[in-house]
């Protein structure tokens, strides 16, 4: 996934907007801090002070940015889906879709959360769902984007599945989806269990089980 350039729409509450390449950098700076801390801490633990220090920045700087803590985290939060909608978009829209195989696009699901759960927002992910039951729901932009996602796939597959009907293949495809950012959350959470996102026996598990759920082959596409 792409961090390199961070994309921040002008309406993020309490996040000054930034014109100059200067403050775009200074900005920026600050938000790929934000995301390396939140890797090793929860957000309630970084200091202002921290983030200057990691970003080369000053306090003041900060400030002159972002409002406060709170429109820091909204940025954070922005620039992350940002990143996953980008992501999304290069590896599972339809053209791409329709040209896989139903185990490959299976694999591709189960690859894709994956790589964004175990990404370096990782950080930003778990904070966001920790804080779901907070007014403004910082996980509702990740949900969007999942609707995407499988919005997608019953499109491109709906016929894709011999053993059921278009309809109840879309019911079926949903619970896929369910299955694999469940498990993945789990893990994001509780980081201790025998099957883990950080090595490969989580994604097996995972591809195997959908190929299961979906009546096909599990050596189909040569990786379940």
């Amino acid at each position: 996934m792409d961090f390199d350039t961070i994309h921040l729409e002008d309406d993020i509450q309490g996040v000054h907007s930034a014109r100059q390449k200067r403050s775009v950098r200074i900005r920026d700076a600050y938000i790929k801090a934000g995301i390396r801390l939140l890797n090793t801490r929860r957000f309630s633990e970084i200091r202002i002070s921290d983030l200057a220090e990691d970003c080369g920045g000053s306090v003041g700087s900060f400030y002159t940015r972002f409002e406060d803590k709170d429109a820091f985290f909204r940025a954070l939060r922005a620039a992350a889906i940002g990143a996953c909608n980008r992501e999304i978009h290069r590896r599972v829209n339809m053209d791409r879709l329709f040209e896989m195989a139903p185990a490959e696009a299976l694999d591709e699901l189960v690859d894709l959360m994956a790589d964004i759960f175990t990404s370096p927002i990782r950080g930003v992910l778990r904070e966001s769902l920790l804080r779901i039951l907070e007014p403004d729901d910082p996980w509702a932009p990740m949900r969007d984007s999942a609707r995407l996602i499988i919005r997608n796939y019953r499109r491109a597959l709906a016929h894709e599945f011999p053993a059921f009907d278009p309809e109840e293949t879309t019911v079926r495809l949903s619970f896929c989806f369910q299955l694999i950012v469940g498990t993945l959350q789990n893990d994001l959470v509780n980081d201790y269990h025998v099957f883990s996102a950080k090595d490969e026996t989580l994604r097996i598990g995972l591809r195997e089980a959908l190929k299961a759920y979906m009546r096909l082959p599990l050596d189909e596409a040569g990786n379940g």
